[in-house]
């Protein structure tokens, strides 16, 4: 049963034809390239934002020297000048906990923690990371508690 427009010139049948364009637009490279940006970005932002984010901690701005030498030591003492309201005082960081110089009760702590550290991990060596602004004398005094435990080496951090 078809119907037939004399008028227009069209069968009823004939508008139930796919229209099918001469060119697709989602042929090929075309269709891919959404896709492609997508990854692309997600790409670039997973390799930048280790970058971009601020890793917590201090500053400590080590002394320069040009010397390489030295021992390789797992048991490491951070020094580190403070700027309090009542002065400036030093504090010594050893296995993420802070000893005040100026305190003998602390520093006899230190001592032990030094001593304990040593003897379970089999340490005979100590690295000790100082900021520029310690006093000579504090640092004397930790190299002088690693002797008296009998470590071997005390090894200075700096930079190049």
């Amino acid at each position: 049963m078809s119907v037939h427009n004399k008028a227009s010139g069209w069968k009823a049948a004939e508008l139930r034809t796919r229209f099918v364009p001469k060119s697709r637009i989602r042929s090929g490279l075309a269709s891919i390239s959404p896709w492609l940006d997508l990854v692309l970005l997600l790409f670039f932002f997973m390799f930048s934002e280790g970058r971009v984010v601020m890793q917590p901690g201090v500053i400590v701005n080590l002394p320069v020297a040009s010397f390489e030498e030295g021992v390789t030591s797992g048991m490491i003492a951070v020094v580190l000048a403070l700027d309090n309201p009542d002065g400036a005082s030093e504090v010594i960081f050893f296995d993420d906990e802070p000893y005040a110089a100026s305190d003998e009760k602390r520093m006899s702590e230190l001592k032990l923690a030094f001593r304990e550290y040593s003897t379970s991990h089999d340490e005979t060596a100590l690295t000790i990371y100082a900021d520029e602004k310690i006093a000579h004398g504090t640092v004397s005094e930790i190299v002088q508690i690693a002797r008296d435990i009998g470590l071997e080496h005390v090894n200075m951090g700096t930079r190049e």
